[in-house]
């Protein structure tokens, strides 16, 4: 607009000169503007105080747009010049921000139409849609979250379907968290020692850029993974807390604003860490997207590494001996001091999976005990919860529900395949089977620092069976949960000694879920034992 017409459309028209007026509700909840052909203010209803601040006559004689958002200017411009250049009964509505009085930004929705008044002007019709534009943002944010959601789990199910090593897998779940979901960096630490102490981890995937946060020079890990790794769970640490911890000022010396690790524990097992850096604090999906990606890591190791075992030509076979305290050792000492002989008998035992509450249930079997003397013997023990009798006959098998640490946790994270736990003259055997390459003094050093008195018994190297390899590879710990309980319990026998209710009970689930996983279990070995390569032996 040029000088002239600005000064020219200084001279306000009185309200009683402008016919058109007369007829609108100038006191309503909207802004009334009546604008020249050019965008000039002319007038503006009362309640513009009420909606952008500025006195009634404040914006008279300036040109409207330069009150509009900088980013929607040219698109509120472009719908006026609409109106203005169309004879007919054309109608625009638009949606932007006015700055207001005090220089913020409100959303407004504005409505003219191409009928001019008596004189040629334009009356607008405008109101506030602040509220109805934050909750579109809000279901944006809600969709934008679900997507996220689901683009997660999709990527989570991909990772799972591959075969790839554990590096690949790792490797692809630090890039998705970078590219995809604003992580600065991402990193995976394979666990080494029992404690997370070493101060030079296995790094086995990195991306991004962690700006010198995750080493120094000497490639000292940071204390967040470092936390982690210790103490198997997860660390979340952001600058706006007040700490001056080393995390802190690490996260602010490197220009980061969060952090995140995560163990890679799978059923209580924990193979190393996740740890992911942002400039922001990240969101509730992105936090626990990283723990999904963690917990599919750690099963995928998990899966790995006994099949490895498993599927070797080579495993070691390690028989570990303890003669501490732990329930299972006090058990069989009890049981000998009852017998009037005092022979210790020999129990055979069979750890299995927690329900989700504390303590580790184990299934008893025994030729030499009756089935009562055995459960009022091991209900009689401080660390027993409960004893109860799944089948008595010539072989008594009893189920306990104990305070006692897993031995598959103590022993856990190698890629072992535990075969047997007995107990007999006071001590209790472990018998485990580990791929060949394993570093058997390190499991010996990591079950001593929780079992002092555990000792190597015994270490051999044997040759697997290739033309017969392992019926169990392919099962969950669930399924081999039922299959082994069932079995120890003498639900395959005739007369059955245990019902699907019995062993059900011993795993803290349903008789349906028993079967149900027992199903699937009899199916996979059926399947891997008689069909290789797609033929019938």
């Amino acid at each position: 607009m040029d000088s002239d017409e600005r000064l020219s459309s200084q001279t306000t028209p009185k309200l009683e000169d402008v016919s058109s007026l007369d007829r609108l509700p100038l006191h309503s909840t909207d802004l009334l503007t009546l604008l020249d052909p050019s965008g000039v203010v002319l007038y503006e209803s009362p309640s513009i105080e009420r909606l952008y601040g500025y006195d009634q006559e404040e914006l008279v004689g300036e040109q409207v747009a330069e009150y509009f958002h900088p980013e929607d200017r040219d698109r509120v411009v472009e719908a006026f010049s609409a109106i203005v250049s169309d004879d007919g009964n054309h109608v625009e509505t638009v949606e932007y921000r006015h700055e207001m009085a005090d220089g913020s930004y409100k959303w407004i929705e504005t409505t003219g139409s191409s009928n001019p008044t008596t004189d040629g002007n334009y009356v607008i019709n405008s109101r506030d849609i602040s509220e109805r534009k934050q909750r579109e943002r809000q279901l944006q944010r809600t969709r934008e979250q679900v997507q996220s959601e689901r683009d997660g789990k999709e990527a989570i199910r991909q990772l799972l379907l591959q075969t790839s090593t554990d590096r690949e897998i790792a490797m692809s779940v630090c890039r998705l968290l970078v590219d995809a979901y604003g992580y600065e960096a991402a990193w995976v630490v394979r666990k080494q020692g029992t404690r997370g102490e070493d101060p030079n981890p296995v790094v086995i995937a990195d991306c991004g850029h962690d700006r010198g946060f995750f080493g120094d020079e000497e490639r000292v890990i940071d204390g967040a993974t470092r936390q982690t790794l210790a103490t198997d769970g997860a660390v979340t640490v952001t600058t706006d807390i007040d700490d001056e911890s080393e995390i802190v000022a690490r996260l602010e010396r490197c220009g980061l604003s969060s952090v995140r690790s995560v163990p890679l524990d799978h059923e209580g097992l924990s193979y190393g860490a996740l740890t992911v850096v942002r400039t922001d604090a990240g969101s509730d999906v992105t936090e626990e997207l990283v723990d999904e990606l963690a917990a599919a890591l750690a099963f995928k190791q998990h899966v790995h590494r006994q099949q490895e075992a498993l599927g070797g030509e080579t495993v070691t076979e390690l028989t570990v001996r303890y003669m501490g305290d732990h329930v299972l050792v006090a058990l069989s000492t009890a049981l000998a001091a009852d017998d009037s002989e005092n022979e210790s008998p020999e129990l055979v035992v069979e750890e299995l999976q927690g329900s989700g509450v504390s303590g580790v249930p184990y299934l008893i079997k025994t030729a030499a005990v009756d089935a009562e003397t055995l459960r009022t013997t091991a209900a009689g023990l401080p660390s027993v919860q409960e004893a109860t009798v799944v089948t008595e006959s010539e072989t008594t098998v009893v189920s306990l529900h104990t305070d006692a640490q897993s031995i598959r946790e103590l022993i856990g994270g190698h890629g072992e395949v535990l075969r047997s736990i007995t107990t007999h003259d006071d001590r209790l055997d472990l018998t485990v089977e580990f791929p060949r390459r394993t570093d058997v003094g390190a499991i010996v050093d990591s079950v001593q620092d929780h079992w002092p008195k555990a000792t190597m018994h015994a270490c051999t190297e044997r040759a697997v069976d290739d033309d017969h390899p392992s019926a169990f590879g392919e099962l969950t710990r669930k399924q081999e949960d039922a299959l082994r309980a069932a079995s120890l319990a003498g639900f395959f026998e005739r007369p059955q000694q245990a019902s699907a209710e019995d062993v059900a009970e011993t795993l803290d689930c349903s008789a349906s879920t028993f079967l149900h996983h027992l199903r699937n279990a009899e199916r996979a070995v059926f399947e891997e034992t008689f069909f290789h390569d797609g033929r019938v032996d």
